[in-house]
């Protein structure tokens, strides 16, 4: 395998990290691109690496914060809950997670990743168009850490990717 190579995986079938489907405002969002994948790359380390990928629900919700409404004019049926936290349905990460999250994640392994922070998760980001054609920054926040489970292999978690607001800031 050569360093950029990457190959797909099968993914462990313990992993049960899978959203399923459900109803937005009549439109039934599909959680299939975020299902739990692996893939190999060279590192440089004389064996190859798996790294097995995690999304979080931050892929396709925002916070209460962040939404303009008063909590009390949300929908009911806007708000998600994974059993740890509730947040806001997300059109916009929503689509964007289906157009460019997980390409970006396989691109991975041949970008410069910059860690600013090593208390603060690793970040990319992609100047993109919005889905009306606007230029835009779209940012992946992650996690990688070793499996303690297995040998070789990485865990990667996709902590949050979402188009910033008003591009990076020194923070």
């Amino acid at each position: 395998m050569s360093k950029l190579e990457i190959t797909i995986c099968d993914t462990a079938a313990e992993l049960t990290h899978q959203f399923g489907m459900l109803n937005f405002q009549g439109n039934t969002w599909d959680f299939g691109h975020l299902e739990p994948f692996a893939f190999q790359c060279d590192l440089d380390l004389g064996f190859p690496v798996t790294a097995l990928v995690l999304f979080s629900c931050h892929c396709f919700t925002h916070s209460f914060v962040r939404d303009p409404r008063p909590r009390i004019d949300i929908p009911f049926s806007e708000i998600y809950d994974d059993g740890r936290e509730k947040r806001v349905l997300c059109p916009d990460r929503y689509q964007s997670s289906r157009r460019l999250l997980r390409d970006l994640v396989l691109s991975l392994p041949t970008r410069r990743i910059i860690v600013a922070d090593e208390r603060q998760p690793n970040f990319m980001t992609v100047e993109t168009t919005t889905d009306s054609g606007e230029p835009c920054l779209y940012a992946v926040f992650f996690e990688v850490e070793k499996d303690r489970a297995r040998k070789h292999r990485l865990l990667l978690r996709v902590q949050s990717a979402y188009t910033l607001d008003q591009g990076l800031t020194k923070r």
